[in-house]
């Protein structure tokens, strides 16, 4: 909550401006990290805020490390920053397009040594698609699918370019036409700055961006350096009253693998906001600079959009140009008025991606909100549909989905979007874990009446519907990331009416047929079965036995870790259960043969009595539904 009493009593000393404004600013921030230090339960965090031209505030908070209780310096503690990280890897990018040395419009494949095929696959199967640009990758709109493996490691990756090749996502939307983030198209950037360079992405950001910019303290070496690993901290979260340690977490570097301080993050701020220029030295011209800060996506003048690899919105006047990031266990986010020549830079461990963004959208709201913003004349420009409210229900899948992989049930959990309405005709969005109230401002803009810092591509006040190049219904907001209308057979609604009796049926069957064993042997009248019909019911029985199997290693590997939230099955860990799981799959599909054949011959042959042949026949067709999930999700490993 914000501090208003804060605010009442300083606010005469906004007025005045310079050194007293930025006191008030650095109290402020100073009050709102140490409210985030508490709400979240952090172990550390760190800010550093610069405005015309000077470091105004820069501050740690918390422990290093909670062993030797060293605090944080601000100046020299390093920070891991997520996806942060990406926005050197188009600062690269753009250093080697002012040198001329690429086209930002050229083919991808012509800075490459391997293919990016040019089929598409799912339904824009049948278009030819144009080449994919240097610009479709720094505005997330070059097509690809979304690729899990590999992001997150425990262990030392392999090179950039074997990464890159073993992982090479199918595309799924023509370029330009869908935003969709990628890590793999950052990573892909990476490597056409290795390429172009002739030095390692690690080496080529040290040489060209940290030393001119005196960033001495900063590093995309996994894991860090020697040299700086006593400055590092040690990631934590807390579990039942206590911080557990993290473990180091590789990334591919030019998506995520940057290593920081708040002091080195201040001079970068500088660069940015001064014409690409620091007290150290230069970063590029300010022709190219301004060139990456030029809007280069965004699908209507009420959303936020891309810039040349920064996202970006404006808030009542006030432009923002910004990147957030997330690994398992760190949260940070960059933060620049340019207008303002204001930045901000937040780090921390073991909370989540929300601080940061509250922290920044409040000091918005505080201290900027004081401009005309012309938002009348902005809803006559359409935003490409005009469902009624009715068509609006319904599920929607994030435009960073998957569709070839073994990863695509994911999309079932992944920021799915449920939008509803209710008796008094307001759009019900659910989405990231809270539900929003949207009002009709005219059919297709929706604006959200109580907006939450929840959203990590900006404010979300507004939803507009669209159409997808298939067709389907769209919804969009800020930043590089749509929302799809799924058909319902591609809902988790539908997904759990097939599941779900199959899960009650198989276990009752084999409680029913244990029950059954146990009183059978106790009983001085035995029922024989033979032939087919206990063939038959020995298909049922290890149907049901695979499943539960398949769903109890399932829990059992899916259980996230304490500190890292995901599985350790995300990070490349494997086991003998994780082996099972691969082949059980195979087992499940391949006894519906037999079961369907059984479940036809048991009425034919008249085994069993009426109740029996039910539950068999039910038991095949819920079987059979499984079966349509296990390949409509990719199951089955080849």
């Amino acid at each position: 909550m914000r501090n208003l009493t804060f605010l009442i009593i300083f606010f005469p000393f906004l007025l005045f401006g310079g050194t007293e404004k930025y006191d008030i600013w650095s109290s402020y921030l100073d009050l709102q990290m140490e409210n985030l230090m508490q709400e979240q339960e952090l172990p550390h965090a760190v800010i550093s805020v610069v405005a015309d031209g000077e470091i105004i505030f820069r501050k740690g908070y918390g422990f290093r490390d909670l062993d030797s209780r060293a605090g944080i310096d601000s100046e020299v503690t390093l920070f891991r920053t997520g996806s942060v990280a990406k926005i050197f890897t188009w600062t690269a990018l753009m250093q080697l397009y002012e040198q001329g040395l690429l086209d930002l419009d050229a083919d991808i494949n012509d800075y490459l040594d391997f293919e990016i095929l040019s089929t598409i696959k799912g339904p824009y199967g049948n278009e030819t698609p144009a080449p994919i640009s240097i610009r479709h990758l720094m505005t997330h709109s070059a097509g690809f699918e979304d690729v899990l493996d590999g992001l997150f490691s425990f262990q030392k990756q392999p090179s950039l370019r074997e990464y890159l090749i073993n992982q090479i996502p199918a595309r799924i939307f023509l370029p330009g036409e869908v935003m969709a983030y990628s890590n793999y198209g950052t990573s892909l950037a990476g490597y056409i700055v290795e390429r172009l360079s002739g030095m390692s992405f690690e080496d080529y950001v040290e040489q060209h961006i940290f030393k001119p910019l005196g960033m001495n303290k900063s590093t995309f070496q996994q894991p860090v350096p020697s040299n700086l690993r006593s400055e590092a901290v040690t990631a934590y979260r807390k579990i039942d009253g206590q911080f557990m340690p993290a473990r180091f977490e590789h990334m591919p570097a030019p998506a995520g693998g940057l290593s920081t301080t708040a002091g080195d993050m201040a001079l970068y701020m500088f660069a940015l906001l001064h014409d690409g220029t620091n007290p150290f030295g230069t970063l590029m011209k300010p022709q190219t600079l301004e060139s990456m800060f030029t809007i280069q996506k965004t699908y209507h003048p009420l959303l936020g959009g891309m810039t040349m690899g920064f996202k970006q919105f404006d808030f009542k006047g006030n432009e923002v140009i910004f990147h957030g990031g997330s690994s398992t266990v760190f949260d940070s986010g960059l933060y620049l008025l340019p207008y303002e020549n204001t930045g901000i830079f937040i780090a921390y461990s073991g909370g989540d991606y929300t601080g940061h963004i509250k922290i920044f959208q409040d000091f918005l709201s505080d201290f900027f909100n004081n401009k005309d913003y012309g938002v009348k004349d902005l809803l006559l420009v359409s935003p490409g549909a005009s469902p009624t409210l009715s068509e609006l229900r319904g599920e929607y899948h994030q435009s960073r989905m998957m569709i070839t992989s073994g990863d695509k049930v994911l999309n079932l959990l992944m920021s799915v979007m449920h939008v509803n309405v209710d008796d008094d005709g307001f759009l019900l969005v659910k989405h990231l874990g809270h539900e929003h109230r949207f009002r009709e401002l005219q059919p297709g803009i929706y604006e959200n009446l109580e907006p939450k810092p929840v959203y990590p591509f900006g404010p979300f006040k507004y939803l507009l519907a669209t159409t997808a190049p298939d067709g389907k219904l769209m919804l969009i907001s800020d930043g590089p990331m749509t929302y799809i209308k799924m058909p319902w057979v591609a809902t988790s609604s539908f997904a759990a009416m097939l599941l779900v009796p199959m899960i009650i049926l198989a276990i009752f069957t084999l409680l029913f047929f244990a029950v059954r064993a146990i009183f059978q042997t106790f009983s001085k009248k035995k029922q024989k079965i033979k032939g087919e019909a206990l063939l038959a019911r020995i298909v049922l029985i290890a149907h049901a036995a695979f499943l539960v199997l398949m769903l109890w290693l399932l829990a059992l590997t899916g259980q996230p870790h304490p500190v890292h939230i995901l599985p350790e099955t995300a990070f490349g860990e494997t086991s003998f259960a994780t082996q099972l799981l691969n082949l059980l799959p195979w087992f499940i599909t391949i006894l519906i043969v037999a079961l369907l054949y059984y479940a036809y011959v048991q009425w034919k042959k008249k085994w069993w009595k009426t109740g029996t042949k039910i539950h068999y026949t039910f038991y095949s067709l819920f079987a059979t539904g499984l079966v349509w999930l296990v390949f409509y999700y990719n199951v089955l490993k080849f």
